[in-house]
């Protein structure tokens, strides 16, 4: 028969990966096993006559497509076209979904599949670039602005928002594409993810890390830097020894996702003791430094006048004119040089008093001491003894993890927003034309607009102080409604055409996904501040019910339609028209008990979005790796991790460049903590669920083995420059020792995947 035996997912599949190939030996012995691993042999040839049963009739979804050359007959061998017929099938079924693109296993007679590669090259190529581009995109454009919302209208912390909120935000690719991967091949596609997660460790943390340390020539290594960087560390030790084991159940994946919430709760306390501690620490200083140079003011008028005197005194004799010399001065008591040391000293002369001062001996401060400088250390500032008021911007620009900052009422003490129009981020702005009178050509003056007293109903939509106003009434809200949607996407178009940043390739890339940036806009509410559009809004509101429609289809081929999703429909049509009708138009802000619901809607719909890209590109590359037979964690730790990392280098290098530096090298340990850690273990429970396993069988390629290994001595290189060796700064040579120490990795990654 032209097809050999493939591999079963069912339960007796589980002791295979455990016993290897001792499985397949005739006799296997109950008291060397014990009954368990021979009943799990049993099922596992029962299994395999199924499975021979099931490919005999064209049916091939218990099969891996990853073993197509090997459980098929090269067409080209055989003198029949059954070695072309089955192939095919088996690309059609395999795994209950076939691959990518299953003609280039049909379509022999025309061209081999080889050919079908070479000729597919450039829109494989074109595709793998979009779908990186537009998952990156998705999750800064789409996902992040809501939860940046959330964590300003919560109050949250910064550096707290910044690993769970925002974290979720700017790892929600990485993490979707990691559960694709391992979802799509139950047996080897956490091969993929875990090659994916420690290449773009090493990569975020040695290309991305020495970027930014050239681009700002060196950054500070101490504070939050050091707790991320030994977070990474401790991560990529359990994971790896965990999963050296050999196998994953539920201990496992609570482990990882405890592990996260730990370091969740570390920042949390460093950030709450910040606040209550630190800032008041920092004012108080300020306050007593201002108080000190104001005595110092006084005591050096003080002695300016003194000279003055003495200068007078010796001119005349030493004798007063028309009045006594102060009997200070007849005794000789009274220094005119240094005024403390005369009778009064500066609080009774000056009349202030001096401020209040902590006793180093005092035992409630040397016992807590130790606590102190814990938390001070795993704060995000850093305690600066000569910092004064003038310095506070540089707390901004060397501030500490993933927000640099904190909220208050000075500008040093204000929190970062990273993306939506006004982002520091954001690398494309609307252009306006002008006209002579200075007025923008497409700024909006609706004539439908309230203009007087409005109702409760109007208030109860408009954010206080905010610059636009709704509609006056329904045909003006219509009216409005056509203007706004025709100038937004004028303006989206325009700012790919007319953006001089934008070279010829960059903007050929984004008309390309033009398309989908107009779907994803119709589907997608976004009523943050900067990215707000109230047509957008009510028309995604409207229209996101049909993109359920389509995801869980094209997902899950399932059918959602049917009285509850045509009532939601309904429901939601209702909610758009009212949004066209008494939201704010033009600049306007949404009133924030709107605001909320609507972006937690649309941070929903966005997820969707990210899991159906990652989808495809997981299928894209696995394809890839079928044709060209390349493993999966090597794709998993050149292609995936690359694309992945393409927005971290490019968004951190641009915070090094605007003088956040310290803040995005953070970023770039304490990103794949989240990914690594959120990543396995939502991705393990999705496989859990989805195989109806309780344990799933793992091993560890030499590649992903040294991606661990790696990513362990970058850790301990870069605190051991920064600390030990350099005294509390990494120095700008450090980037291009990181380069290098990734080019080692890789060689070594790859070299031992071909030759083990």
């Amino acid at each position: 028969s032209s097809i050999r035996p493939g591999r079963s997912y069912s339960s007796g599949d589980l002791g295979r990966r455990h016993l290897g190939e001792r499985l397949n030996r005739k006799f296997v012995s109950n008291s060397f096993w014990g009954e368990g691993n021979a009943r799990h042999l049993e099922e596992d040839n029962n299994n395999n006559n199924n499975s021979q049963a099931s490919a005999s009739n064209g049916d091939f979804s218990s099969y891996r497509c990853d073993d197509i050359f090997k459980n098929t007959v090269n067409p080209k061998n055989d003198d029949h076209s059954n070695g072309s017929t089955q192939r095919c099938l088996y690309a059609q079924t395999c795994e209950g979904e076939g691959v990518a693109l299953p003609f280039v296993f049909c379509q022999t007679s025309i061209l081999s599949t080889t050919a079908w590669l070479v000729v597919l090259s450039p829109f494989l190529l074109l595709g793998l670039t979009l779908l990186f581009r537009l998952l990156g995109s998705t999750a800064d454009e789409y996902f992040s602005p809501s939860l940046e919302m959330f964590s300003v209208k919560l109050g949250l912390p910064p550096r707290f928002a910044g690993v769970t909120l925002l974290a979720l935000g700017n790892g929600a690719a990485d993490v979707s594409a990691t559960i694709n991967a391992i979802a799509s091949d139950p047996e080897n596609g956490y091969l993929m993810s875990l090659g994916a997660l420690t290449g773009a460790a090493m990569f975020i943390t040695t290309v991305v890390v020495g970027a930014v340390v050239v681009a700002n020539g060196g950054v500070v290594c101490r504070g939050a830097l050091v707790r991320d960087v030994m977070a990474l560390g401790v991560t990529v030790v359990v994971v790896a020894l965990n999963l050296e084991k050999g196998e994953v159940g539920p201990g496992t994946e609570k482990t990882f996702i405890s592990i996260y919430i730990g370091f969740v709760c570390i920042v949390l306390v460093a950030d709450v003791y910040h606040r209550a501690v630190m800032l008041p620490r920092l004012r108080h200083e300020i306050e007593l430094r201002e108080h000190e140079r104001q005595l110092e003011a006084e005591r050096v008028a003080s002695m300016r006048a003194g000279d003055a005197l003495n200068s007078f005194v010796g001119d005349s004799g030493a004798k007063s004119v028309g009045g006594e010399i102060p009997d200070v001065v007849k005794s000789g008591t009274y220094d005119f040089r240094n005024p403390s040391m005369s009778g009064g000293g500066d609080d009774a002369r000056t009349h202030v008093s001096a401020p209040y001062r902590l006793e180093d001996n005092n035992p409630s401060v040397i016992g807590n001491r130790a606590l102190n400088a814990v938390l001070t250390a795993l704060s995000n500032y850093n305690e600066d003894e000569n910092m004064d008021e003038n310095d506070m911007d540089s707390t901004r620009r060397n501030g500490w993890g993933i927000e640099s900052t904190v909220e208050g009422s000075k500008s040093w003490d204000r929190p970062v927003v990273l993306h939506g129009a006004d982002g520091i981020l954001t690398k494309q702005h609307h252009h306006h034309r002008q006209h002579a009178d200075g007025e923008n050509e497409d700024q909006f003056h609706s004539p439908y607009s309230v203009m007087e007293d409005m109702d409760v109903v109007d208030r109860m939509c408009l954010q206080d102080g905010s610059p636009g106003l709704p509609a006056y009434n329904w045909s003006g809200a219509f009216q409005d409604f056509k203007h706004e949607l025709m100038v937004h996407f004028r303006e989206c178009w325009r700012d790919i055409l007319d953006d001089e940043e934008s070279n010829g390739l960059e903007k050929f890339l984004l008309v390309c996904e033009y398309p989908m940036t107009v779907l994803r806009k119709l589907t997608v509410s976004i009523p943050c501040e900067g990215s707000y559009c109230r047509a957008l809004v009510a028309l995604s509101l409207v229209l996101s019910p049909l993109w359920f429609g389509v995801y869980f289809m094209t997902q899950f081929s399932m059918n959602i339609w049917g009285i509850g999703m045509i009532v939601f429909t309904s429901i939601m049509f209702v909610f758009g028209l009212l949004v066209v009708r008494y939201a704010p138009g033009g600049e306007g802000t949404l009133a924030t008990i709107l605001a909320v619901p609507i972006a937690l809607y649309g941070f929903i719909v966005a997820a969707t979005w990210i899991d159906f890209i990652a989808d495809r590109l997981v299928a894209i590359l696995g394809f890839l790796g079928i044709v060209l037979r390349i493993p999966n964690s090597i794709m998993g730790l050149t292609v995936l991790a690359w694309g992945n990392s393409m927005a971290d280098l490019s968004a951190n290098v641009a915070m090094a460049r605007k003088g956040l530096a310290n803040m995005a090298i953070t970023a770039c340990f304490a990103g794949p903590v989240f990914n690594i850690l959120i990543g396995l273990g939502a991705g393990f429970g999705v496989l859990r669920g989805v195989s109806g396993t309780e344990y799933n069988y793992v091993h560890l390629t030499p590649s992903i083995t040294t991606g661990f290994v790696f990513c362990f001595i970058n850790c301990g290189l870069m605190l051991t420059a920064g600390l030990a060796i350099n005294k509390g700064i990494v120095p700008a040579t450090y980037g291009y020792f990181a380069v290098g120490l990734y080019a080692v990795y890789l060689i070594t990654s790859l070299m031992l995947q071909i030759f083990l």
